[in-house]
């Protein structure tokens, strides 16, 4: 679900000052506050420290940070300070930084030296601290430029600090993500296969797995009331074929699958159809749970795929229309790639063209009664497609390549299978011979939007 990024604000000052010229603390809280001010109108939540100028204040402040478990660290060198009071907290942290390279004044002239240099020569206390940052290997993101109206440039540096936060954000969420699995992971698929143990230390995935036996009384335990009601649902947002005992049957089964998303506090899930069985507490699949699931901002991924299952999650907690999917088939000829699963996707981001149908699967991959399915063709609009890929010595790494959905409505295929047709920008025997030099898996999530969900995704591929 969509929230706000959160960031450690950290001023940076020297000691020196307060004691030559104390007078300047008056022109320094101001320019502090009202960069803070700034900040928090882009829809920042900030945690302040005080300005920070010797070893012990800048360890102080960064502790608080982790306290207060934010996604990030802004600094801004409210002027010179030396790094090597500050550096040494800073590489003590995992949080990513982001430096704000910025003065007090938009124009400076000879006339200014008198009484501007003091105030506006934070940007090499900057360049002091990026080298020892560096030598350090401590990643950083820098912005720089005056941060202010006079600026004509600073909507795009207000854009290049909100995309930045948007891409902590999503990783901070994957690293405090809790996703549930249904079944195990499905035998042979090696790609997205991590131990639980390994997702746990490496990203901060906790795996809760899905206890059949005991989620029997879950399923006993949805009403026929609450059929009836989200029924009347289905009705006004799907066109419905499906016939109602296989409707109620298979609804009775979702709406398990829901409370247990609930009483769990899961972020999303993923499900593996060949542990469906009759006469258990996961005696159908759930797809049209799935694809619902995913409208309200719940993330998933098929086969036993947890890791793209809290990927999709971390990612819904910035942007509104995002879905996991899966590549089929290209088309050579027209250049694009067919997308498609089994039976999930985001319903809400059906063609709107037409209302997403809701009828019978007829399930034959196992001893597992017929679901009920939602389909409907992708909407068109330009998307990200992008995935979280497991690559050497146990690291992740992120894909991504921008493109169009097209709407290819197929009157005798929309209403059987998931369907959508991406066409990257690039040609797409090279989207293909790019996609699987990076490792990529065979799921994989869509976001969609233009530039601007590009630069946060270009962002958040350099926190991993």
């Amino acid at each position: 679900m969509k929230k706000m990024p959160k960031a450690g604000f950290l001023p940076l000052y020297v000691k020196i000052y307060d004691e030559s010229t104390p007078e300047m603390r008056v022109v320094v809280d101001k320019f502090v506050t009202e960069t803070a001010k700034k900040l928090t109108n882009m829809g920042i939540e900030l945690v302040c420290a005080p300005v920070c100028r010797l070893k012990n204040e800048f360890e102080t402040a960064v502790a608080s940070f982790e306290e207060a478990d934010v996604n990030f660290i802004i600094t801004l060198h409210a002027a010179y300070s030396p790094s090597l009071e500050s550096y040494e907290a800073l590489c003590s942290t995992s949080l990513p930084i982001l430096m704000l390279d910025t003065t007090y004044n938009y124009e400076f002239k000879p006339y200014s030296y008198a009484e501007g240099m003091l105030y506006n020569h934070g940007i090499h206390g900057v360049m002091d601290l990026c080298n020892l940052l560096r030598r350090n290997r401590r990643q950083y993101e820098i912005v720089a430029g005056f941060f202010g109206e006079e600026n004509p440039n600073y909507e795009k540096l207000k854009k290049r600090v909100m995309s930045f936060a948007k891409a902590c954000l999503i990783k901070h969420t994957l690293s405090h993500s809790k996703v549930g699995l249904v079944g195990e992971q499905f035998d042979g698929m090696g790609d997205f296969r991590i131990s639980f143990d390994d997702l746990n230390d490496s990203l901060g995935i906790k795996v809760v797995q899905y206890d059949v036996e005991k989620n029997i009384e879950l399923i006993n335990s949805v009403t026929d009331e609450e059929i009836e009601a989200e029924y009347l649902l289905d009705c006004e947002r799907f066109e419905m074929v499906a016939d109602r005992d296989t409707y109620n049957f298979s609804t009775r089964a979702s709406l398990a699958v829901r409370k247990w998303i609930e009483n769990e506090g899961l972020d999303g899930f993923s499900m593996n159809f060949k542990s469906a069985r009759k006469g258990t507490g996961f005696p159908t699949m759930p797809f049209a749970e799935a694809s619902i699931a995913m409208s309200r901002g719940i993330g998933y991924a098929g086969e036993g795929d947890v890791l793209t299952a809290a990927f999709t999650a971390s990612l819904m907690s910035v942007f509104d229309e995002v879905s996991f999917t899966e590549i089929f088939c290209p088309d050579w000829k027209d250049g694009s790639l067919f997308l498609s699963h089994m039976g999930e996707y985001n319903v809400a981001l059906s063609s709107p063209e037409k209302k997403p149908v809701m009828g019978v699967k007829d399930f034959v991959f196992g001893d597992a009664d017929n679901p009920t399915i939602v389909l409907a063709p992708f909407k068109a609009g330009r998307i990200v497609f992008l995935s979280l890929n497991p690559v050497e010595d146990g690291g992740f790494e992120i894909f991504s390549a921008t493109g169009d959905m097209l709407y290819t409505p197929h009157e005798n295929q929309q209403n059987t299978v998931v369907n959508g047709w991406f066409k990257p920008d690039m040609p797409l025997e090279k989207f293909l011979e790019e996609y699987s030099y990076a490792g990529g898996m065979h799921h994989a999530a869509l976001i969609y939007g233009g530039d601007e969900v590009a630069d946060v995704i270009e962002n958040l591929k350099k926190l991993f």
